[in-house]
């Protein structure tokens, strides 16, 4: 699916309305404001690679204002990427407010008010399934509103990805070489946040459950496959008791199996919905299921929708599913070209 806003075909006069109209109630749902009356231009061309939506951005100054209302008229769910090539943004979500400059890469929530001041010469947008992001990060909401991989490598790694993703989409690839590098990309993306993120809070003590949380944490996502994992072999494979593993797990709110559950079940869903097997009880086997019926009961009972749905080729209502955006065209406009957008 592709898509193509642009101000280049219609008159002056009408762009402002435009652009408000096609890009802003479209993009994410939000309010269009702008700081002149002028010749307004700007451009949003795109594409979907696997479950993502990959968009570049080249506009004037202008603003989007989601407010209260907007959630709660035109609810959204996804987590969106803004990597910067050109211009400047100035996000404002939660409390938090970040100056976005060429090279950076910020996250944003679609699920709460923002206002974001944007003077993009050129920016890539990456509209991610929530549910995609969180099932490899857990922690991912908790890094919108800040610059990501902020001069490392990362971010030069992720902004290379993105593009390439972008020119990759344009030209048309295999569905399921598509879902590997839309998955490729979220790993990266989710293993440079969990690097940034600090899981421990202050204090020695912290300290130690915290790097022991993340030691423990990657042991359980290397062995999903191993239906007998369990308590006690992580706490002898990560060299700690299990009363304390337990007390560890109990700082982050959580037990020790409740956590490999969650994270069987988060794993299951992603090779799902990215297209990486053809049968339900391949990913149940694979994430460490071996009891079909209960797997799919507790599936249904996380997400909402039954493991079959989500194979390939399975019937599914458009934008009903969890981490699946829902298509909309754009408003026939005679001067402009008719295209569809993401989800809003």
């Amino acid at each position: 699916m592709h898509f193509n806003y642009s101000t280049a075909d219609v008159s002056g006069p009408r762009r402002l309305d435009y652009w408000a109209e096609s890009v802003c109630k479209r993009l994410i749902p939000a309010a269009g404001k702008f700081s002149h009356a002028g010749d307004f231009q700007g451009s949003l061309t795109g594409h979907t690679l696997g479950n993502l939506t990959l968009c570049r951005m080249s506009s004037q100054p202008h603003t989007f204002d989601r407010t209260p209302h907007h959630v709660r008229v035109a609810p959204e769910e996804d987590l969106v990427a803004v990597l910067m090539q050109e211009g400047s943004a100035l996000l404002q979500q939660g409390g938090r407010e970040v100056q976005v400059r060429p090279g950076d890469i910020v996250l944003y929530d679609a699920a709460r008010p923002f206002v974001h001041h944007l003077a993009p010469a050129s920016a890539l947008l990456v509209r991610m399934p929530r549910q995609q992001l969180l099932s490899r990060f857990a922690r991912a909401e908790s890094m919108a509103t800040v610059r990501i991989a902020e001069g490392r490598s990362m971010a030069t790694l992720l902004m290379r990805m993105a593009e390439e993703a972008f020119d990759y989409s344009a030209s048309g690839i295999p569905g399921a070489a598509g879902a590997r590098l839309a998955g490729a990309f979220l790993d990266t993306l989710s293993a440079a946040m969990e690097m940034q993120d600090g899981q421990g809070t202050d204090g020695a003590q912290g300290s130690r459950y915290g790097s022991a949380y993340q030691r423990a944490s990657q042991y359980i996502d290397a062995h999903l496959d191993d239906s007998e994992l369990d308590s006690d072999g992580i706490a002898a494979a990560v060299h700690l008791s299990p009363r304390t593993l337990a007390r560890v797990f109990a700082t982050h709110g959580t037990t020790v199996m409740h956590h490999v559950w969650k994270r069987r079940l988060d794993a299951a869903f992603r090779v799902l919905e990215e297209g990486r097997v053809h049968q339900v009880s391949q990913a149940a086997l694979q994430c460490g299921f071996n009891d079909l019926s209960h797997f799919s009961r507790a599936f249904r009972n996380a997400f909402g929708v039954t493991p079959s749905s989500l194979l390939p080729g399975a019937p599914t209502a458009v934008g009903t599913a969890p981490g699946v955006p829902g298509v909309l065209g754009a408003p026939g406009d005679s001067g402009g070209q008719r295209a569809q957008t993401m989800a809003g």
